[in-house]
């Protein structure tokens, strides 16, 4: 995959990310918080690399009332990292 490319999916994410306007169970100002189905539908993953990637530490989560969530902060980091990497 080309620079060019990778830049494009990166503001298609990004851009994804700002528009999603589904209904929430858990509301944060701004959306800070986004779930485990944000990520895995923004990334498009499975469950498994998701977890791996939180064994790795490379993604930190907090548990609320028993649902993971990932603060958005962490989510653009990994995601400037893993686009630097290739």
């Amino acid at each position: 995959m080309e620079m060019n490319d990778k830049v494009n999916l990166l503001i298609n994410v990004l851009a994804e990310m700002m528009s999603t306007k589904k209904e929430e169970k858990f509301v944060t100002h701004e959306r800070n918080l986004l779930d485990t189905n944000d990520l895995k539908s923004m990334f498009r993953i499975s469950d498994r690399t998701l977890r791996r990637w939180r064994n790795k530490k490379l993604l930190k989560s907090v548990i609320i009332v028993g649902c993971l969530y990932y603060r958005r902060e962490d989510v653009m980091s990994l995601m400037v990292s893993k686009f630097r990497m290739r």
